[in-house]
C-alpha cells in the first residue's frame, strides 16, 4: 500500500538528512520571521501629535487718569505739612471758692387803698359807670370787643381798595350781559373802530363805573358805556372775601 510504502521510505532515509532539513526548515522561518519584524519597523507611519491651543488671559488695563480740570492744567502746588506742636496746658492754681452773701429781697410798699364809688372787681383808671372787662380808654356806651377809635354804631368806615385785574382776568369774571350796539351805519367794509374803557365791578359783581379811556365813534362809545352798565359778575374772591376789582376792556368793531 502507498501508506506503508510511505511509511518504509522514511524509515529508510538516513538520520543525517533529516537533521539537516530540520535545521533548513529553522532557519528558513527564522529568516522569514526577521525578515516580518524588520519591515514592520521600516515601515512605521510617524504620528502627528494633537496640537495644543493654549489662551492666555491677562488683567483688564486700569482706567486712564481723569482729565485735568477745565481753566488752567498747571501741576498742583506742594502743600508743605507744617509740623504738629503741641501745647502743653498751664496749670492754674486751685482757688478756694467765696460765699457770695445772699441779697434779700426788697419789700415793695403797698399802695394805699383808694376809695371811691367805682364798681368792685373794676380796673384801676377806669370810668365810674363802665362796664366790668372793658378796656381803659374806651367809650362809654361802646360795644364791649369792639376796635378802639370806632364809631358807635359802625358807619364812616373806609371803603375797601378795588383790586386791578388783567382783562383775560376781569372778563372771565363775567356771568352776564349782551354784547354793545354796532350801528348799522358805521358798518363799512374793511373800517375797523377800537373802544378801550376801564370797568369796575362792586364786591357783589354789579358794575359800579365804567370809564371811557379811548374813544372811536360817538354812537359806538355811548352804546358800550349803556350797554356795560347792565352786565353782572361772579364776585371776585381773595381770602375767601369777596372784593371789588377794575379792568381794561377793548371793544373791536369790524365793518363787513
Amino acid at each position: 500500500m502507498a501508506f506503508d510504502g510511505f511509511l518504509a521510505q522514511s524509515q529508510a532515509q538516513p538520520r543525517a538528512g533529516r537533521r539537516l532539513t530540520i535545521a533548513l526548515s529553522i532557519a528558513f522561518h527564522g529568516a522569514l520571521l526577521a525578515a516580518g519584524v524588520a519591515y514592520s519597523f521600516w515601515h512605521i507611519e510617524e504620528l502627528t501629535p494633537p496640537s495644543v491651543r493654549v489662551t492666555f488671559l491677562t488683567a483688564a488695563p486700569p482706567p486712564p487718569p481723569p482729565p485735568p480740570p477745565a481753566g488752567g492744567g498747571g501741576a498742583r502746588k506742594k502743600v508743605a505739612l507744617k509740623p504738629k506742636v503741641t501745647v502743653q496746658p498751664k496749670t492754674t492754681d486751685i482757688v478756694q471758692p467765696r460765699e457770695t452773701p445772699k441779697e434779700t429781697p426788697k419789700e415793695t410798699p403797698k399802695a394805699a387803698d383808694e376809695t371811691g364809688p367805682g364798681e368792685k372787681g373794676g380796673v384801676k383808671g377806669g370810668v365810674i359807670g363802665g362796664t366790668i372787662g372793658g378796656t381803659i380808654g374806651g367809650t362809654i356806651g361802646g360795644k364791649a370787643g369792639g376796635v378802639i377809635g370806632g364809631t358807635i354804631g359802625g358807619g364812616g368806615g373806609t371803603a375797601m381798595a378795588a383790586k386791578f385785574l388783567p382783562p383775560n382776568i376781569g372778563i372771565g369774571q363775567k356771568a352776564s350781559g349782551a354784547d354793545p350796539p354796532f350801528p348799522p351805519s358805521l358798518r363799512r367794509a374793511g373800517v375797523v373802530y377800537h373802544v378801550l374803557a376801564k370797568i369796575c365791578v362792586t364786591a357783589s359783581g354789579a358794575v359800579d363805573k365804567v370809564t371811557l379811556l379811548k374813544g372811536a365813534d360817538p354812537a359806538l362809545d355811548e352804546g358800550v358805556l349803556g350797554m356795560v352798565k347792565t352786565w353782572h359778575y361772579r364776585p371776585y374772591m381773595a381770602n375767601n372775601t369777596p372784593i371789588p376789582f377794575c379792568y381794561p376792556m377793548n371793544f373791536e368793531f369790524k365793518g363787513q
